[in-house]
């Protein structure tokens, strides 16, 4: 069995040795590089914990942790929050298990409610008698060609005639980097604001952007006036949209579709292998729209450990006792939801 310990990930070597195990690992995400670990801290002010299993003197698994401590939403350790992947890297089922009970003697030490892991794939606790697994979000990802045409083509009929309306109506498309962060938080907090849901902090976008080398926003403007929006990330050969927004007032002209298809433009230019159009609960709105891009979709597994007595975290727009305050979020002018949203979702994975 391997030994598990908790990383300090502050000594000389440690980010190096875990990057370089984690670039080594078939199922790893961004998210899983010691980078994000920096972005979320620095972001959010939550505490990672990096657990590192070992054997022989080499690492053979890495398991990703922040602690939420919260007394409206619990306490709770989640890999990774804010963003769409994390969960456990491991050599085999032995690792994935000692990691996973390390992790448990930590939520247990710390006092915590439950755990969360937001796996790709499936792992060996699965099935233990620990953990209990849930497969309501999937993943939807699109298989680039090198020619757009042959995406265009596989569309429906209905939106091609959307992405041309948008064309019609005399929409522009730019990409930029952190100088149009503004462009894009306007329409990302206005997004969020009528969807009654608590905006991140710009310093999150800012610091992502700032962060990795492969970033970027990509803008719709309408009569000069931003109207969709996205925030665009490259690893290796996959594109990822994790945060993708528009302008309700904008919908009549198809501005979203739009901005979907030059991305699959961008994808198909750039030598692209792979569009990853980001996580979604399967049958919810979002995971409709995405569908109709001809995406491949795979299923997440997200794994829970629960605390005696502790029931499964909802903390979905969708639970009814959220209803009322989701309701009042709309009727926020947007300066105050910009003010006290970023308090409150930062608590919230």
């Amino acid at each position: 069995m391997a030994s598990v310990e908790i990383v300090d990930t502050a000594r000389a070597g440690l980010d190096h040795e875990w990057d370089a195990y984690v670039n080594a690992s078939p199922n790893r995400s961004c998210y899983h590089f010691t980078l994000w670990r920096d972005i979320l801290q620095r972001s959010f002010g939550h505490r990672p914990y990096y657990l590192m299993a070992r054997s022989g003197g080499a690492t053979c698994g890495v398991l990703p942790l922040f602690e939420m401590k919260s007394r409206l939403f619990g306490h709770s350790f989640v890999s990774l929050p804010f963003v769409n992947y994390g969960g456990i890297l491991a050599d085999g089922l032995e690792i994935e298990e000692a990691l996973a009970k390390a992790a448990i003697g930590l939520a247990q030490g710390r006092g915590a409610g439950h755990i969360e892991l937001r796996q790709t794939f499936a792992t060996s606790q699965s099935v233990g008698a620990s953990w209990q697994v849930r497969q309501h979000k999937a993943a939807l990802i699109v298989s680039i060609e090198a020619d757009p045409q042959i995406h265009w083509s596989g569309l429906s009929s209905r939106l091609r005639g959307k992405v041309r309306k948008a064309q019609r109506a005399g929409v522009e498309f730019s990409r930029a980097g952190h100088e149009a962060l503004d462009d894009f938080y306007r329409v990302f907090s206005k997004n969020m604001r009528d969807l009654g849901t608590p905006v991140h902090s710009p310093v999150f976008f800012r610091s992502i952007l700032e962060s990795t080398a492969d970033s970027q926003i990509l803008l719709v403007r309408l009569g000069g006036k931003p109207v969709a929006a996205a925030l665009a990330m490259r690893t290796g050969d996959v594109i990822e949209l994790p945060w993708v927004c528009s302008d309700y007032d904008a919908a009549f002209n198809h501005v979203n579709e739009y901005l979907y298809w030059k991305a699959i433009e961008l994808a198909c230019e750039s030598g692209a292998s792979d569009l990853d159009l980001g996580r979604s609960t399967i049958g919810a709105g979002t995971y409709t729209f995405k569908i109709q891009w001809k995406p491949q979709v795979k299923p997440l597994f997200w794994c829970y450990w629960l605390a005696a007595g502790k029931a499964f975290p909802e903390l979905a727009p969708s639970n009814p006792k959220y209803a009322f305050a989701i309701t009042c979020w709309k009727k926020l002018p947007i300066s105050i939801a910009n003010g006290l949203g970023p308090h409150i979702v930062r608590n919230i994975p």
